[in-house]
């Protein structure tokens, strides 16, 4: 049994030593990946404080408004963690 259990790990303990430790470039990469993370997740939260704001709105053309600047809010922190995201990728 000790012997199908040793050949089981074998395969991740090589992967394992294969990958090593990161550079400090890809621990940047890392941190810039979480950064965008961040960065998308408080786009997406701003935006949805928006669309709860419009729905309370008495007229159809503040909603709308408020709407349509919680979509451009949503897309810019899009496109930033997009441009970090790329960056990141750049460092692996």
């Amino acid at each position: 049994m000790k012997k199908l259990m040793m050949f089981a790990a074998m395969p991740v303990l090589a992967l394992t030593a294969a990958c090593g430790e990161d550079s400090a470039v890809e621990e940047r990469g890392d941190m810039l990946e979480e950064r965008a993370d961040e960065v998308e997740n408080y786009g997406d939260d701003q935006a949805g404080a928006l669309e709860e704001m419009a729905d309370e709105m008495p007229t159809d053309a503040g909603e709308d408004a408020l709407n349509a600047r919680a979509e451009e809010i949503d897309d810019i922190g899009d496109d930033r963690a997009d441009a970090l995201n790329e960056r990141a990728d750049e460092m692996e």
